[in-house]
């Protein structure tokens, strides 16, 4: 609703204008419009009452597009002209349709996206010049303003608050000014939003944009150490509103006027809990949705989440105005929730399954999420696909399939318990004469108990998550197999795995191996870090002459070679020298040196 008086925006429903105090109502009936209030209603300035704002809706939340069913019940001429023209219109009808299904999953597509992004992320950034001034700069390397901010905010949602000349001002990631200086008298960041003050000391909550989204006078806005959720404490309708980064309403229950305290919450990997009148509710920060809500006298918090959202673990935890002589755990799969409070004393997600702890000994679960099997002294896939030693070297190993023994692979054992990543058991042998068996052989099965590969090694290592395994026909040189058993890679005198590649030596000096085993970088630098920034892996190439390189591993090429010995940050790299300073963006380019 726009004043018409001075041209401010205020919230549907506002009685008085946030600016200049003007009553609404009276300026609407001015103009003809229908909606005023009783010739009797007594109204009071501003000054004295605060008008009663309800929410602005949210957009975002419920567009809607409805497809117009198509009107087949056409009486027309029966002649060769009319037919056409109809096929024509039918045409024309079904590209409409089409166009809109088209623009309806777009939209609906870049909305999803919209709220999924990571609302920390951010091409752009600050750096402090020595005068104690800030400059905009992004990632490729380009500086978009000048040094002219005297203080800043990180960017969150895609933009940051910033201070010029006492005045506060809102600027996005490509260096626009969305709210331009001076427009309110002061601005402060609150979660992942800002409260702003107009000229008459009303506080109004807006998004980076600029947009007004929720009037404070009335209203209280609960904040979070490092959340960039909300709750906002509604005093007309006497609700809590749990609010999304972006300020959409995730969740509302009443305020209960015998409790003395505001719900309490956690959040982890996005997802946040919150605990009220007996009630946790679980919610998806990221699509601004609720998970799953349930009564329980105990808050539980977000203790793990599964990479795609689909496990979640809880535990209770106790708040201010609680205790708790034992932690109970919850989990939710699928969107439904379980408790196993009364058979595990804790629980846990690992290695694609959900554990069970009970008296020190590990269980998995079954399909029906429970209690199955006892998991410390066998290599597993899941709670049907196992191995376990069956006692002497002699008896050997059991492969178990759906619960019973598949197979039997005597004069084996198995050494190290835990996952059997990709499938694959690794088993040894040690000297037996019974067994004509020599000491220290490895050999890799599958989960039916059948050999693999044909052979054996001296030294093997279970298979990683890139499904190459590290193995050894001698212990002095290693390399890689794949799950065929296939070599990937040249002999070394060391493999480890760092941040999905592999660093490499060879006569003490290090080289980079792909997830493939390739060859990437020989080996002869003195060392060499691995690092992934802005979604790309670097290295940080320490050279036999005491320089310094910056590999792009993805490129696969030399974008800086340095002097002395870099720092990465997110955004940059910076070299200090001497009180010197220089910063680099990730493409090699200089940003800004320091005089």
């Amino acid at each position: 609703m726009l004043c018409s008086k001075c041209g401010a925006e205020n919230i549907s429903g506002s009685t008085f204008c946030i600016k200049c105090g003007a009553n609404l109502k009276e300026i609407q009936s001015m103009n003809g419009n229908t909606n005023t209030a009783p010739i009797n209603e007594q109204v009071t300035p501003p000054t004295f009452v605060e008008p009663q704002i309800q929410p602005m809706q949210q957009s975002i939340n419920n567009q809607q597009f409805v497809q117009q069913p198509m009107n087949n019940n056409v009486n027309t001429p029966n002649n060769k002209y009319n037919k056409k023209l109809i096929f024509l219109f039918i045409v024309i009808a079904i590209f409409i349709i089409v166009l809109g299904v088209v623009a309806f999953l777009y939209f609906k597509k870049d909305k999803n996206k919209n709220l999924e992004m990571d609302i920390t992320d951010s091409t752009a950034f600050f750096i402090e010049n020595e005068d104690k001034k800030y400059a905009l700069f992004n990632d490729e390397g380009n500086q978009l303003t000048e040094f002219i901010f005297t203080s800043v905010d990180d960017f969150v949602n895609g933009t940051a608050l910033v201070e010029k000349d006492n005045a506060y001002g809102i600027i996005d990631s490509n260096g626009k000014m969305t709210v331009d200086f001076g427009k309110y008298s002061y601005i402060t960041t609150v979660a992942s939003m800002y409260k702003i003050r107009a000229e008459d000391y009303h506080s109004i909550l807006i998004d980076g944009t600029g947009k007004v989204l929720y009037d404070l006078n009335d209203n209280n806005l609960i904040t979070f150490i490092g959340g960039y959720y909300s709750i906002l404490k509604e005093k007309s309708t006497k609700t809590y509103k749990v609010l999304n980064p972006q300020g959409i309403v995730m969740t509302s229950f009443p305020v209960v006027e015998n409790i003395d305290h505001d719900p309490t919450t956690n959040e982890i990997d996005e997802f946040i809990s919150v605990f009220y009148n007996n009630k946790n509710f679980i919610l998806n920060e990221k699509t601004g949705k609720e998970v799953i809500s349930f009564n329980d006298d105990k808050h539980y918090c977000v203790n793990q989440v599964e990479e795609d959202g689909k496990i979640i673990i809880l535990n209770s935890c106790a708040s201010w105005y609680q205790s708790q002589d034992k932690t109970y755990y919850k989990f939710i799969k699928d969107g439904k929730l379980y408790d196993l409070n009364d058979q595990c004393d804790s629980v846990y997600y690992e290695n694609n399954n959900i554990v069970c702890r009970k008296d020190y000994k590990k269980y998995l679960l079954d399909n029906n999420q429970n209690v199955g099997v006892e998991i410390s002294n066998k290599i597993y896939v899941d709670n049907n696909t196992y191995a376990q030693n069956k006692g002497s070297l002699s008896n050997g190993v059991d492969f178990y399939m759906d619960g019973k023994v598949a197979k039997n692979v005597s004069c084996r054992y198995i050494k190290e318990a835990g996952y059997a990543e990709k499938g694959f058991y690794v088993l040894e042998s040690n000297y037996s004469s019974s067994c004509n068996t020599s000491s220290d052989a490895y050999e890799f099965y599958n989960s039916k108990g059948e050999k693999a590969f044909g052979k054996s090694y001296a030294k093997a290592n279970s298979f990683d998550q890139n499904g190459l395994a590290k193995v050894s026909d001698d212990e002095k040189k290693y390399y890689l197999i794949d799950t065929t058993g296939k070599k990937v890679s040249d002999d070394f005198d060391n493999i480890s795995l760092s941040n999905n590649y592999y660093i490499v030596t060879k006569n003490n000096l290090k080289g980079i191996l792909d997830k493939d085993g390739k060859q990437v970088l020989d080996c002869k630098y003195s060392n060499i870090e691995i690092t992934k920034k802005q979604n790309k892996y670097f290295a940080k190439l320490s050279t036999t002459d005491s320089k310094y390189i910056l590999y792009d591993i993805s490129k696969k090429v030399e974008v800086l070679n340095l002097e002395g010995s870099p720092n990465f940050y997110e955004h940059y790299i910076l070299i200090t020298k001497d009180n010197h300073k220089q910063y680099y963006a990730y493409n090699g380019k200089l940003l800004y040196e320091s005089k």
